[in-house]
């Protein structure tokens, strides 16, 4: 189930401390530091959402970007706290059908560290929702083990997402 971020800062907050220095989780924070999690107040620049399991326990994060002038987001941030993937993967794709079918943004730009377990997920990704990959960066981040790492760039048109779900609709009237 999806919620609010900010109200549940304290237990992100802990949760993101515990894995400051988790290899698992280099990739998430994309950069050589750490600091606190700290919500936005609102939603004019910034979407920020829970996934919580069945017992309300928050464990994961899904945040995103607004540019409202030209109406798209970007800096779409992810993380599972937990090994529940599937609860998570469903708010993630409710996340996803949002920003394109609730909030009517036009596009969704975002990236990966190329070498995080993630990436084939995002390509296959990609591929279902009708996006692209819009290029590669070479040494474009250094993450906390000190390396330097290309970073993938992807991109979902709304229309290629609403032409994509309307397709995945049709395949599953057709079986």
């Amino acid at each position: 189930m999806l919620d609010i971020a900010i109200c549940h800062q304290e237990e992100i907050k802990q949760k993101m401390r515990r894995i400051w220095f988790e290899d698992k989780y280099k990739f998430f924070n994309y950069v050589t530091h750490y600091s606190d999690y700290t919500p936005s107040e609102g939603t004019w620049d910034q979407h920020e959402f829970v996934s919580m399991d069945e017992s309300g326990e928050v464990i994961g994060l899904i945040s995103y970007k607004v540019e409202r002038q030209a109406n798209y987001c970007y800096g779409l941030a992810i993380i599972n706290f937990s090994e529940n993937k599937f609860v998570f993967g469903v708010d993630l794709e409710k996340a996803l059908k949002d920003i394109f079918t609730k909030f009517n943004f036009n596009k969704l730009k975002f990236s990966v560290v190329i070498g995080n377990p993630i990436e084939k997920a995002y390509d296959k990704a990609i591929k279902r929702y009708g996006g692209k990959i819009i290029g590669i960066e070479k040494q474009e981040t250094r993450l906390i083990d000190g390396k330097l790492y290309d970073v993938k760039r992807y991109e979902i048109m709304r229309s290629d997402y609403l032409e994509a779900i309307h397709t995945m609709k049709g395949d599953k009237k057709e079986k």
